[in-house]
């Protein structure tokens, strides 16, 4: 389960992604209330489930 964003306790989350480069796809979560954005990493496809991408990227694993 995804937690709420560690700043302003939002769950309005996406996940937003960058252009290509030689990496892949920078991707991340991001909070569509405070801006908050969590760590990139590159992946070669767009997550469909924000869930996975929580899990990819250490969403949870963020504090105050």
């Amino acid at each position: 389960m995804i937690m709420p964003c560690p700043f302003c306790n939002g769950l309005n989350l996406g996940i937003g992604r960058l252009t290509e480069d030689r990496e892949g796809y920078p991707t991340y979560i991001y909070c569509t209330d405070c801006g908050c954005q969590g760590p990139w990493i590159y992946l070669h496809y767009m997550p469909d489930v924000i869930e996975v991408a929580c899990k990819l990227t250490g969403w949870n694993k963020r504090s105050k």
